[in-house]
């Protein structure tokens, strides 16, 4: 009797502590495993949204194309760095005041980073004038900064000949500022 007694005795605690251990682990793998399905699921040719496009107004085609035109159009951003020290300038105003700039243009496509190139020494020249028109106070200010840099860039697109805004450099980034 004692024997059949132990071998109906209910499973050990640690046992079953292993036993819920392993059915959490193993719905955690699933979760994980289910939630990078999920993400990683790209729809294979777009159906849908032409579907949607075309039952809202037809225009499932025209968009189509506007999609290719885009993704055409589209590339990495190209930066060029306009010197390659900081530009360090004497401000108007205080005897003392300087500001030290390092600049990175944003240049709409690689032919106006060969024209930037060849200009390099203009633009330069002109980013220095510009700078040093400045006082300090005008510098210390996030719109002050804002402001030259729109400046810089509507200089810089001068010099180049750009007329639209996707021409030329499309933006004036900042890398380094310091002012005293």
């Amino acid at each position: 009797m004692s024997d059949a007694k132990a071998d109906a005795a209910p499973p050990s605690k640690k046992s079953k502590l292993l036993l819920i251990i392993v059915i959490v682990l193993l719905l955690a793998v699933l979760a994980v495993g289910g939630l990078l399905a999920y993400i990683l699921a790209k729809p294979a040719d777009g159906g849908a949204d032409e579907a949607v496009a075309e039952a809202q107004g037809g225009h499932g085609e025209e968009k189509k194309k506007e999609k290719k035109k885009d993704a055409k159009e589209e590339h990495p951003p190209i930066y060029e760095k306009l010197q390659a020290d900081p530009f360090t300038v004497n401000l108007t105003g205080e005897a003392d005041s300087v500001l030290q700039v390092e600049i990175f243009v944003e240049l709409a496509d690689e032919q106006q980073k060969e024209k930037l190139k060849n200009f390099q020494p203009k633009i330069q020249g002109a980013v220095i004038k510009l700078i040093g028109s400045k006082t300090l106070e005008e510098v210390r200010t996030s719109k002050g900064q804002e402001d030259l840099a729109r400046e810089i860039r509507e200089r810089i697109n001068e010099i180049l000949g750009a007329e639209g805004k996707d021409e030329g450099v499309l933006s004036v980034n900042f890398t380094k500022y310091f002012y005293q």
